[in-house]
C-alpha cells in the first residue's frame, strides 16, 4: 500500500491530503506571483493586464489556503489505535481517520463501523463532543432519507471493539455503502 494515494476513509488519508493541499496552495500563490512579476518586469509598472490576471489567480489560491487551514486543524490520529481496531474489524465495513465538520463544531473520529443498521464510531479525543457528533450525523442521515440507523459514538476503545465484534455477527442490510459514502462526503 505504500506509494499509493490513500483514499478518504483510510488511516493515512488526512496526513497525505494535508501535504497535498499545502503543496498545491504554494504552487497557486507562486504562479500568481510569477504572473505579476512577469507583467511588472516586462512593462515596468504594476498597471498592466498581467496584474489583473495575477490578482484573479489569488482567488483559487485563497480558497486553497482555507483547505490548508482546515487540514492543519485535524489532530494526529494514533497509529496504535488504528492497528488495534483493524485487528477487530473483520468483515465489518469501516472508515478511519475522519474529521467531520459542522457549523459550530468539528469532530475527529478515529473509526466508523457500520453493519445491519448499526453505525458506531470511536474517538480518542477528549475535545470531541460525542453527543453533538451523534446529533449532527443523525440530522445528516435524516436529510438524506436514511432512516432506522442506530448510532453510538464511543470514547472507550474496549467498548468500541466489543461492539465491533458484535457487529461482525450481524447480517449486512445493504445500507452500509450508502451510509459510509455519506460520512465520507461530510468529512474532510
Amino acid at each position: 500500500m505504500t506509494g499509493q494515494k490513500p483514499k478518504k476513509g483510510e488511516y493515512r488519508y488526512p496526513e497525505y491530503e494535508r501535504k497535498r493541499v499545502i503543496i498545491r496552495t504554494f504552487i497557486y500563490f507562486a504562479a500568481s506571483l510569477a504572473v505579476f512579476l512577469l507583467g511588472y518586469i516586462s512593462t515596468g509598472t504594476r498597471e498592466n493586464l498581467l496584474t489583473i490576471v495575477a490578482v484573479l489567480g489569488l482567488l483559487p489560491s485563497s480558497k486553497s489556503l482555507v483547505s490548508v487551514i482546515m487540514y492543519l486543524r485535524i489532530p494526529k490520529f494514533s497509529p496504535g489505535i488504528y492497528d488495534e481496531i483493524a485487528k477487530h474489524a473483520g468483515t465489518v465495513r469501516v472508515l478511519y481517520s475522519m474529521y467531520l465538520t459542522s457549523y459550530k463544531l468539528n469532530f475527529p473520529i478515529n473509526c466508523f463501523a457500520v453493519r445491519g443498521g448499526n453505525l458506531i464510531g470511536f474517538t480518542e479525543f477528549a475535545s470531541c463532543d460525542a453527543d453533538a457528533c451523534e446529533k449532527h450525523i443523525r440530522d445528516i442521515l435524516n436529510q438524506n432519507s436514511i432512516n432506522g440507523v442506530t448510532l453510538k459514538i464511543f470514547r472507550e476503545r474496549h467498548r468500541f471493539t466489543d461492539r465491533l465484534l458484535q457487529l461482525e455477527a450481524l447480517e449486512a442490510d445493504g445500507k452500509e455503502k450508502e451510509i459510509l459514502t455519506l460520512l465520507g462526503e461530510i468529512s474532510l
